[in-house]
């Protein structure tokens, strides 16, 4: 039976009695010695703070086994979910390292794109879609009429969805979401 006072000697006793036992027992779920020792630690640890609560129909040393295993199996479960965590993790930097080569060389075909356009065009759509001006202010500045700068918008985007498709429109708002330069 547990005793409900344990006392310095009959605990290094106890301590004595089972501790290489308990880590031959932890080291069979776990397979690391270290981390066997440190687990049994914990238990005569939890044994010594909780010695008023024990439950005293049951003999200690089976109290014992039954504590080590439980940590020996949390600590197992605390692994996976290490492992799980640092898996994701890994994932989600490729994916990301994905997705920022294909922004990139989708950026790179725009800027392409945007330097087959005539020179007044490209200012225009540069100054409407990434700046975010507007219309009248773009023409007052270059000096041509509002119709004009929608004529060069129009003609502009139209060469861009032939050649880019579906991607021209997401990579504007790309462009003008990053503030990214566009010489």
């Amino acid at each position: 039976m547990i005793e409900n006072d344990l006392n310095s000697d009959s605990f290094e006793s106890l301590f004595k009695s089972h501790f290489k036992d308990l880590v031959g027992y932890v080291c069979s779920y776990v397979n690391d010695e270290e981390v066997s020792k440190d687990i049994v630690h914990d238990v005569f640890l939890v044994v010594l703070k909780n010695e008023k609560n024990l439950d005293t129909s049951y003999s200690l040393k089976s109290y014992l086994f039954t504590l080590s295993k439980n940590y020996a199996l949390n600590y197992l479960k605390h692994l996976r979910v290490v492992a799980m965590n640092e898996r994701e993790v890994v994932e989600a930097l490729q994916n990301a390292d994905e997705e920022l080569d294909n922004y990139e060389q989708r950026m790179a075909r725009l800027n392409e794109k945007l330097d087959e356009l005539p020179e007044k065009q490209r200012e225009v759509l540069i100054k409407c879609f990434v700046e975010g001006r507007t219309y009248k202010d773009v023409a007052d500045e270059m000096g041509i009429s509002v119709n004009s700068v929608k004529t060069h918008i129009s003609r502009g985007l139209k060469f861009l969805r032939n050649e880019l498709k579906e991607e021209m429109v997401m990579l504007f708002l790309l462009k003008r979401e990053g503030n990214m330069d566009m010489n």
